[in-house]
């Protein structure tokens, strides 16, 4: 498991970016199906920033 989609980076990150203090993506790989925090998403990656931090994700 890489760093990007440890469970505790990604609800470091779902935290950080509801207080608005993310500078990071919270991505959908379809390739591998997990969700996980980059800063340059792949072309094939589906952003779920916007979802996470509405509280879809929670």
């Amino acid at each position: 498991m890489t760093d990007s989609t440890r469970p505790d980076k990604i609800e470091q990150n779902l935290r950080n970016m509801t207080e608005g203090r993310s500078s990071q993506e919270l991505v959908f790989d379809p390739r591998t199906g997990q969700l996980r925090v980059t800063s340059q998403p792949h072309p094939d990656d589906i952003v779920a920033t916007d979802a996470a931090a509405t509280g879809y994700f929670r």
